[in-house]
């Protein structure tokens, strides 16, 4: 990965790198620019999904970004093998028309 110099505006290139979290990089950069010599740090952060993993680990939640269409990322997320594995009936939230606010319990079902 390359940036500019905040100084020269030449290229700067990574010398290293370490890993803070799976999510997040300090970098060390070096300007090319021979005059200038600047080295600097910064950081790299892994902040939203544009396409899901197709495996996925648990530990890490990320946001989908904005323009992903949530609908069919989750169609295409239950359409993979590994869905199929553990798929659990849908909500009573996830049926479209249903208004689980205005489903009312009755006190006699709550009773023991």
């Amino acid at each position: 990965m390359r940036m500019r110099c905040p100084h020269c505006k030449s290229w700067a290139s990574v010398r290293n790198s370490l890993e803070i979290t799976p999510l997040l990089r300090d970098m060390f950069l070096v300007c090319k620019n021979a005059t200038c010599g600047h080295t600097f740090a910064a950081a790299m952060e892994i902040n939203r999904t544009l396409s899901p993993s197709a495996t996925p680990d648990p530990a890490i939640v990320l946001p989908l970004s904005p323009h992903v269409r949530r609908r069919d990322v989750m169609e295409q997320m239950a359409r993979h093998p590994i869905a199929q594995c553990d798929r659990l009936p849908p909500a009573e939230a996830d049926h479209p028309g249903i208004d689980t606010e205005a489903t009312e319990t009755e006190p006699a079902a709550l009773a023991p």
